[in-house]
């Protein structure tokens, strides 16, 4: 089932299509086409960068949507999800899947939605955030579960896989040049 690409849309004022899938190991994947570029851009974001949101969002307070590139590039960005996302790993870029991620949660009922196009904010709801975009995805795809793909899913970093996650973004950073 891995291998199957979802399609949305970003909620803000000027929505973007997008493409995501989740992989064995529940990590999300997310493909994009920039303006000028050639070919679309495919980013991992890990589920130990996935994990680690979900914390921040624990709190259940509204967290902006916050990835604004020139604030993030000078360092003044507010506080939010882009923000966070880009001090766990220090490109514009991979801050901006903050729109694409918000999207996937909002529609997956795992995120509330301030129903803003500009001045998004989110709102972690109760319930298994892995368990419910799971779901999503399948039913995105119109596929019922696999049981072999949920017993593998997610589980392999709650008890320290770094190792194995890192190996896969130098094969995936190697494949895709960046």
């Amino acid at each position: 089932m891995d291998a199957f690409w979802s399609r949305s849309q970003t909620l803000g004022a000027r929505q973007r299509a997008f493409s995501w899938r989740i992989d064995t190991r529940g990590n999300i994947f997310i493909k994009r086409k920039f303006r000028n570029a050639r070919f679309p851009r495919i980013d991992k974001v890990s589920c130990n960068h996935l994990i680690k949101l979900d914390e921040f969002m624990q709190d259940r307070e509204w967290k902006d949507l916050a990835n604004n590139a020139v604030n993030l590039y000078r360092g003044r960005e507010k506080e939010g999800i882009g923000k966070f996302l880009y001090r766990m790993r220090p490109e514009v870029p991979y801050a901006h899947l903050s729109s694409q991620l918000g999207a996937i949660f909002y529609q997956s009922e795992v995120w509330e939605w301030n129903e803003q196009k500009r001045g998004m904010k989110f709102l972690l709801l109760e319930g298994d955030w892995q368990e419910k975009t799971l779901e999503y995805y399948r039913s995105s795809l119109g596929q019922g579960p696999d049981p072999k793909f949920e017993s593998s899913l997610w589980g392999r970093f709650s008890n320290g896989g770094k190792a194995e996650e890192e190996a896969e973004q130098t094969k995936l950073s190697a494949f895709f040049s960046y």
